[in-house]
């Protein structure tokens, strides 16, 4: 059992609360696809998929068969997309599982199809395009020998077709308008050919907030469903975009305690390196939580935490374990006290957005960042 005192808080309620004004925001007429990946964004893909497999979810999306293997031996029933698709070997997952590849080549196509043929069995698969992302993905120009070959076979069925946007929050540039008309491209010629998946979908987090043009029959919901979305950037004197501020709210905390405090005179050298030199006598508090729990590197000397629900400045390099603090200002704090990096103390609050801006980073990454020996404490 995990004694150390740093934590992270997952509100299960308030996930579930997310994926109801979710639901409600894009009506009952579409499927959703919970985004799981990287171990539910660092929230714990456990109690995360069994919460959102309660409330009603339509789908599982995640980026690994290993990932989906694992949800279903938590024991979940909904469909699973693999969303970069498999690996060579990992076949029989497809089957043994039922997991549904991503597939962005003729190649994977030909894969799976001979792995149908000898299970006796037709895959169904989700054609993935690339339309201007550029990571993964079969060109949007060069679908149709792709669909040459798959008119072809037998065991393979393209149930959904789908794309990834680069930067829907961005209204500044056509780029994600550009994406959105070349999909339709890919959707008329699927039918010029005959074949209608039953799936199309382009919107993620940022695109349900403010693209409801894309939102097609499923969407797929990631940052949206943890309490997050990307900050919009609309042009300047626009009379913007059809934008709705949906009343999600952050489902997780980050906190530790204070396990040590000390006088410093001015002038001493504190951290490794001994860069940072106090400029003052100062109350330095050191924190059980360094970089391998989360405490990103580029927080040392410019980031803060908070004690008694007012922010505290971090001093010196964020070391693998430990973080010291200046808490010169709050004369009162004791060994013990609660401190919190992630989430409200008092009437203050400190978002993983606020987290990503001060480190030039995103709030995925600083989610994704709390590491596996901060134990997850899940509230009902």
């Amino acid at each position: 059992m995990a004694t150390r005192p740093t934590w992270a808080e997952v509100s299960l309620s308030q996930l579930a609360e997310n994926y109801r004004i979710i639901r409600e925001h894009v009506g009952p007429e579409r499927a959703i696809m919970a985004i799981v990946k990287a171990d539910a964004y660092g929230h714990g893909l456990s109690e995360v998929a069994r919460t959102l497999a309660q409330a009603g979810v339509d789908w599982f999306g995640v980026a690994s068969a290993d990932e989906g293997v694992e949800l279903r031996q938590l024991g979940i029933t909904q469909p699973i997309l693999l969303l970069t698709g498999f690996w060579e070997g990992e076949q029989s997952a497809l089957t043994d599982y039922d997991l549904v590849p991503a597939i962005y080549s003729e190649d994977q196509l030909a894969t799976i199809e001979e792995w149908g043929r000898r299970m006796d069995r037709r895959i169904p698969f989700h054609l993935k395009v690339n339309t201007g992302m550029g990571m993964l993905g079969l060109h949007w120009q060069g679908v149709e020998p792709f669909l040459e070959l798959y008119r072809s076979m037998s065991y393979v069925e393209l149930e959904g077709l789908f794309e990834q946007f680069a930067a829907a929050e961005d209204f500044t540039t056509r780029q994600t308008e550009e994406q959105m008309e070349r999909f339709e491209c890919v959707e008329q010629g699927l039918a010029r050919a005959g074949i209608h998946p039953r799936y199309f979908h382009q919107a993620n987090s940022e695109a349900i907030v403010g693209r409801p043009e894309s939102w097609g029959n499923l969407v797929r919901p990631g940052l949206l469903l943890y309490g997050y979305h990307l900050p919009m950037r609309i042009p300047e004197g626009a009379l913007g975009p059809d934008v709705q501020q949906l009343p999600v709210r952050e489902i997780l905390s980050f906190k530790t305690k204070v396990i040590a405090m000390k006088e410093v005179p001015a002038g001493i050298p504190l951290g490794y390196g001994g860069r940072y030199v106090t400029s003052r006598h100062s109350r330095i508090a050191t924190l059980p939580a360094g970089y391998a729990d989360g405490m990103n590197r580029r927080l040392s000397g410019g980031g803060k935490v908070l004690i008694r629900g007012q922010f505290a400045p971090i001093v010196a390099s964020i070391s693998m374990d430990l973080t010291l603090v200046d808490v010169t200002e709050i004369p009162e704090l004791r060994i013990g006290e609660e401190v919190v990096v992630i989430g409200r103390q008092g009437d203050a609050t400190q978002t993983a957005i606020d987290l990503a801006e001060a480190t030039g980073s995103l709030a995925y990454e600083i989610l994704c960042g709390i590491g596996k020996r901060v134990p997850r404490r899940y509230l009902p």
